[in-house]
């Protein structure tokens, strides 16, 4: 009994094992599952057929307008303001007049200094008589020195024979001495007469001084535009008392008028040899549906505060009559055409100057050398780029992957004919 009862008791145990057996032959005897195959993602682009050719490239730059003849009238007299022609904003011809000053005061003195210079002018002619009398009395006094020597002489002949008397001598030496006395101080006379008369003349030259300094003050009664010009700002209002010094109009000269706009880094090296060249560097801009000349003119010497580059100036050649100061103007610069060079849709760079070539079905990176900006005539604009192993023929991804490597394994559809760069 006890036999039984165990055999009873590890047949389950037995059973388990047994099946633990089978299942593990069963395992190690069948058939062996092939591995699953892994298979390389491609990715679906466009892309387009590279055409090297002969194109002109464009650079797009933004700027602001300004001018170097931007001016503030001031005061250069006291005075009450008459009357404000000007109005801000008005474009004034050369010679316009802008503010005229109540001329009363001015003229007033005016007379005083031409009266002035009238009174010095005659003093100057009274020297000259003066000098000529002097000159002539001299003569007859001389005459009279003379005669009373003789007398001395002959008084003391008389009272050395004792027909004289001492008195009569002294008197005829008073004589003389007067007589002296007289020649010496109009000779003195006559030898500062040149002196007197430079004296007389500088007064002139003072008097004439202030009345033309009066005549320019009372021309300055009218402000008048030196050029033809744009009225920015007025300060004043008839009616108000004006003191030297103070700003009257704020305006700038229309033929003179700049636009300055930042180059981008990576032109400036070109923009430079072309200006050391004496290349001509033509710009373009529709400001307010009204077109815009302008030629490059120079580089600024500094780089201000905010500014990623150096800015260029340029000369507004024609359309600047419509352009205020200060206002935003976007250029299209033209530079000088580019052999060897690609056009290629934006799409197609990564970063600023990488591009990828299709080669057996797989991206190859390739830096460009960026040379501008391309516009046909439908008006898209296209990046102008240049690179020694593109050829005619070759296929570049025209799609913005976000996972660009080298190596990328992709399946170019090419664009149409209407599409390529």
């Amino acid at each position: 009994m006890s036999i039984a009862k165990t055999l009873r008791k590890a047949l389950p145990l037995l059973i388990l094992a047994a099946a633990a057996v089978g299942f593990v032959i069963l395992r190690a005897t069948g058939p062996t599952a092939p591995p699953p195959e892994t298979s390389e993602r491609v990715w679906q682009v466009r892309g387009m057929i590279v055409e090297p050719g002969t194109y002109r490239p464009t650079l797009e730059l933004y700027g602001r307008t300004s001018s170097p003849q931007t001016a503030v009238l001031r005061a250069a007299i006291e005075g009450e303001i008459d009357a404000v022609p000007a109005r801000t904003g008005h474009v004034v011809a050369a010679g316009a007049l802008l503010v005229r000053v109540d001329p009363s005061e001015t003229r007033l003195n005016l007379e005083q200094r031409e009266a002035d210079l009238r009174e010095a002018e005659a003093a100057v002619e009274s020297e000259r008589l003066r000098a000529e009398t002097d000159r002539r009395t001299l003569q007859r006094e001389q005459a009279l020195l003379q005669i009373a020597q003789r007398a001395v002489d002959r008084t003391r002949d008389l009272r050395a024979r004792n027909l004289g008397s001492e008195a009569e001598l002294d008197e005829a030496q008073r004589n003389l001495e007067q007589a002296r006395v007289t020649v010496d101080a109009r000779q003195q006379a006559i030898g500062e007469a040149p002196s007197r008369l430079a004296q007389a003349e500088a007064r002139v030259q003072r008097a004439r001084a202030a009345a033309e300094r009066a005549r320019i003050d009372l021309s300055r009664t009218e402000i008048r535009a030196g050029s033809a010009a744009r009225v920015v700002e007025v300060h004043v209002s008839p009616g108000e008392r004006l003191r030297v010094g103070d700003p009257l109009v704020r305006l700038y000269a229309l033929d003179d008028i700049e636009i300055r706009a930042s180059l981008p880094e990576v032109v400036l090296p070109r923009i430079t040899a072309l200006l050391a060249r004496g290349y001509p560097l033509q710009a373009e801009a529709l400001v307010g549906g009204h077109p815009v000349q302008a030629s490059l003119d120079r580089l600024a010497g500094e780089t201000r505060s905010g500014e990623a580059g150096i800015s260029a100036l340029f000369h507004v050649t024609e359309g600047a009559a419509g352009l205020p100061l200060n206002r935003f103007v976007n250029l299209r610069l033209s530079l000088p055409e580019e052999a060897g060079s690609v056009v290629v849709p934006f799409e197609s760079l990564y970063g600023r100057d990488q591009v990828y070539r299709v080669i057996d079905g797989r991206m190859q990176g390739l830096s460009v050398e960026r040379l501008g900006e391309v516009t046909d005539a439908t008006g898209r604009t296209q990046a102008l780029v240049r690179h020694p192993e593109l050829r005619a023929g070759d296929v570049l991804v025209a799609t913005r992957l976000p996972n660009a490597v080298d190596g990328l394994r992709v399946e170019v559809e090419l664009n149409g004919p209407d599409e390529r760069g």
